[in-house]
């Protein structure tokens, strides 16, 4: 049965995204919210103004970004006693919120078609070394697969025939 299955029988529709021109403050808003009712999709998709994908931001991404403004900050970096933590909390909070999307986006998005059988799927996740792949029809996305949905569907397959 595992080969018969394709993409979009297993990708979800309801994905969160934002547009090009949005600012990371925007990102992490809407990844909050996305992240209450589908924890493992810790993904953005950034879309043009036609709707088509220009790259996903991850919650790794934000994190990654927070810790290097922070390491900037050299009153951080000094390690003495009298720094003001949640000063330095605030400058790179408001440093953060601003920088545009596009400066903080993988634009190397691994995708596959909606008809494209689950190794294949399986194959350009084990490919791309993500646990998250963009469903595009054109180069407009249409849904998602996380590997947990993968492993879900595949690992109920092989604990059946054992």
């Amino acid at each position: 049965m595992i080969l018969r299955k394709r993409a979009w029988d297993i990708m979800r529709t309801d994905f969160a995204k934002v547009d090009d021109q949005a600012t990371l403050a925007d990102v992490m808003k809407i990844m909050r919210e996305s992240l209450k009712d589908t924890p493992e999709a810790h993904i953005v998709l950034v879309l043009s103004e036609m709707g088509n994908l220009r790259g996903v931001v991850s919650a790794f991404d934000v994190l990654k970004t927070a810790e290097n403004i922070v390491v900037q900050d050299q009153s951080v970096l000094s390690d003495s006693e009298g720094t003001d933590w949640d000063a330095a909390f605030r400058r790179a909070c408001g440093m953060c919120s601003g920088i545009e999307i596009t400066k903080v986006m993988n634009d190397k998005v691994p995708s596959v078609k909606p008809n494209d059988p689950l190794l294949l799927v399986l194959h350009a996740l084990v490919e791309a070394r993500h646990n998250w792949i963009v469903v595009e029809e054109g180069e407009k996305p249409i849904g998602i697969i996380v590997i947990s949905d993968l492993y879900r569907e595949i690992t109920r397959e092989m604990v059946a025939e054992m």
